[in-house]
């Protein structure tokens, strides 16, 4: 039987690629299976390499171990290999990251990563879900510590609102959400496609958890106002929001109504019934904002800075932090598509950078942020060290094998070139989390009367006066850097 699966491996078409599996462990070994008795599997197979000493030398299912991350260029240069298959599904992304950067110093070769076995699609047909190389791969970050007895004694048998809970950030809360034991999760969604979908996976991974979608525009009012007498939550997540920079540049109404007036539903309701903790989701474009998103969300805070001083039961706080990697309409899983079609990367800018998280981290940090706020508080959430987008989709076109170039566009109205840091080291608050700080109370001040603004919005809405409305949002904020004209 053994010669059998060799003869296989050996009598493979001459045209074959060669390559090295990275891991000589249970997934590697499937890798090997699989090219002995699949006639079309699209590689050759040469070896392995791996950091397990005890197995530097040796042979895993008849192919050599040829070393580790040191022997990677010798291996590469003797064996004619030209692909590296990354085949370690349990490893850390650090691990991964610091194995890429090997691989990039050698012209000529490129990455696959298998998947997790318990992702893959389909048993038996490793080789069609090798996938490119990901941003986050590239990046590799430090393991997130939290304090789950906190986490788990804030959400235990506690009835949670998500609002947005069919978006990235929202979706990743009740997913996180549902592993301390909530009494009941309700996902407060306007896009029924989402809300859908997110009830089949978490039947499938919870099937005992009491989770419900109302389908819901927190813009409305009276419905939330039904919601809330109807379920009595105790805390609540605020992700539901336009956040596409361009988009609202050119609908600022729709940004206005959304993100300010739904905002403002959302704490009304939740002073009325006197829930204990609420959160909203933030963006590090609120910080001196560019754009009328950001802008729009500035106001979300300082709505939430409001409500916090009228009340002695809730605490209000809001959560500050930047990109997260693969959100909807973010820039990094279009890369990865255009790479995969064989078409070219727009970037914006070819000095843009930009700080990233991890959608799991992001949600992970948000609710320990809430178990830290007391209220009144904008809690930072620490994005690491700041990224150049143009040498990452370098990086990322090299890794994948592939040819295409780097179209640059221009910057996109409202978009900057650099963003700011979220927090001042020296002037903000450490907490127990090393990765949240809380923002100097004194900067973050609201000096204006929100409540003041509203009429005067609704009226600029009503008129559809677009300048009307970026001036109000500069009146407001004073650190507005937008257009106004």
């Amino acid at each position: 039987m053994f010669l059998t699966r060799m003869k296989g491996i050996i009598k493979k078409d001459l045209n074959q690629e060669n390559v090295l599996i990275y891991g000589a462990g249970e997934s590697g070994v499937l890798l090997v299976k699989e090219s002995s008795i699949n006639p079309n599997f699209p590689y050759k197979i040469v070896g392995f390499l791996d950091d397990n000493i005890n197995k530097i030398g040796g042979k895993v299912y008849g192919l050599r171990v040829f070393g580790g991350l040191d022997k990677v260029r010798e291996v590469v240069e003797k064996k004619d290999i030209s692909k590296i298959i990354i085949s370690m599904p349990s490893v850390s992304q650090n691990k991964v990251s610091n194995i890429l950067k090997e691989i990039n110093k050698i012209e000529g070769l490129s990455v696959k990563i298998l998947p997790n076995v318990d992702n893959l699609i389909e048993e038996g047909n490793l080789a069609t879900q090798l996938r490119n190389i990901k941003l986050e791969d590239l990046l590799g970050r430090d393991e997130i510590k939290i304090n789950t007895k906190e986490v788990f004694d804030f959400i235990q048998d506690k009835i949670i609102f998500v609002t947005g809970g069919g978006g990235s950030i929202g979706s990743e809360l009740i997913n996180q959400i549902a592993k301390y034991n909530p009494k009941r999760i309700i996902n407060i969604e306007i896009n029924e496609n989402t809300s859908y979908l997110m009830e089949l996976e978490l039947k499938r991974k919870y099937p005992y958890l009491d989770y419900k979608t109302e389908i819901a525009s927190v813009r409305d009012f009276d419905k939330l106002d039904i919601l809330f007498n109807k379920y009595k939550p105790d805390i609540l997540f605020h992700a539901a929001a336009h956040k596409h920079v361009p988009l609202m540049e050119n609908n600022p109404e729709e940004a206005i109504k959304n993100n300010i007036f739904g905002t403002k539903n959302i704490a009304e309701c939740c002073l009325k019934y006197k829930l204990e903790s609420v959160v909203l989701i933030s963006t590090d474009k609120a910080v001196n904002p560019t754009n009328i998103m950001g802008a729009t969300k500035r106001v979300c805070e300082m709505i939430f800075q409001k409500y916090s001083e009228k009340s002695s039961n809730t605490k209000f706080m809001a959560v500050r932090f930047g990109n997260v990697l693969g959100s909807n309409g973010s820039v990094i899983p279009i890369f990865s598509k255009l790479i995969e079609e064989g078409k070219n990367l727009t970037l914006t800018h070819k000095d843009i950078i930009r700080y990233f998280m991890t959608i799991p981290e992001a949600a992970q940090l948000v609710i320990e942020a809430a178990t830290i706020g007391k209220g009144g508080e904008i809690l930072i959430l620490d994005m690491g060290e700041p990224v150049k987008i143009y040498d990452l989709a370098k990086n990322m076109i090299k890794l994948s094998g592939s040819t295409v170039g780097i179209d640059i566009v221009g910057l996109r109205p409202g978009e900057k070139l650099f963003e700011e840091l979220l927090y001042d080291v020296n002037s903000s608050e450490k907490t127990s989390n090393n990765k949240i700080y809380i923002t100097n109370m004194e900067n973050e001040k609201v000096k204006v009367d929100i409540e003041d603004y509203y009429t005067i919005l609704k009226d600029l809405i009503k008129e559809n006066d677009i300048i009307g409305m970026r001036r109000t949002l500069a009146n407001i904020i004073g650190t507005f850097k937008g257009r106004v004209e």
